[in-house]
């Protein structure tokens, strides 16, 4: 399943990843109890869990958490983003030893034949449809039988507005970081501010492509390739294979 361009990704991602945990506060006090509610009851035994686009490891560690005995392959093209992931790990000696870290897109990875689940966060939106096609049919072909792939896309119901908005801030020593967002057509942008005082010492853009894929879409386009989606929040839902695909294996 191709992810945008490595180089793209690498450049867009790799600075902000300096900010990114600092601030992520605020978002993953929401994201953290829906991933852990959609991996509920996922059985290790039928496989590795795939993060798609693990960035700085906060899903990784997340869903390390959420299904203790699993092992964990998180794909990641930013190299940046990357070194933040490896730092987690260093500081976690035991889930260093579950997870694996793979340099590029899951067209990269070597996937087994099933998985226990899947997890792709701030990842589907930057997808064309053919993208997303080809991530439909690798979830439905490697997930084993009632696994769960965890995804979400834009919420239309609270899309970023048009005007700057502050959406986390956070002192460090001296210095306060705040992340902002401003909304587009096709996507918005976030930029990171350093500041001392009310002087500004750096800014960071991350301009972020969004297709702006909703909910009824999505779960239309995994229809076709097999899959299930239950929605757990406007902009958040599980995918499963469906009990057809299921039973065709069953009886082959």
């Amino acid at each position: 399943m191709p992810l945008p361009d490595t180089a793209a990704v690498q450049d867009t991602y790799g600075p902000a990843a300096e900010f990114y945990d600092l601030l992520a506060a605020p978002a993953w006090a929401r994201l953290g109890p829906l991933l852990r509610r959609a991996l509920d009851r996922v059985d290790p035994g039928h496989g590795p869990l795939l993060d798609i686009g693990a960035g700085t490891g906060l899903s990784t560690e997340a869903a390390a958490d959420a299904v203790p005995g699993a092992q964990l392959l998180a794909v990641e093209p930013s190299a940046g983003m990357r070194i933040a992931l490896s730092t987690r790990l260093a500081g976690r000696p035991a889930l260093a030893e579950r997870v694996t870290v793979i340099a590029g897109t899951a067209d990269d990875a070597r996937l087994p034949a099933r998985l226990c689940a899947a997890v792709a966060l701030g990842v589907v939106g930057h997808l064309g449809s053919d993208e997303r096609a080809a991530l439909w049919r690798l979830l439905c072909e490697r997930l084993a039988p009632g696994a769960p792939a965890v995804v979400d896309v834009l919420d239309r119901t609270a899309p970023p507005t048009r005007a700057p908005l502050r959406i986390a801030t956070r002192r460090v020593g001296a210095l306060t970081y705040e992340s902002w967002s401003e909304g587009a057509d096709d996507g918005w942008t976030l930029t990171y501010r350093v500041r001392d005082g009310e002087t500004v010492v750096r800014e960071h853009a991350v301009p972020l492509p969004w297709s702006g894929i909703g909910l009824d879409a999505l779960a239309e386009e995994a229809r076709a390739a097999g899959l299930v989606c239950t929605p757990l929040a406007p902009d958040f839902a599980v995918l499963r294979p469906t009990s057809t695909r299921d039973s065709r294996e069953e009886h082959s």
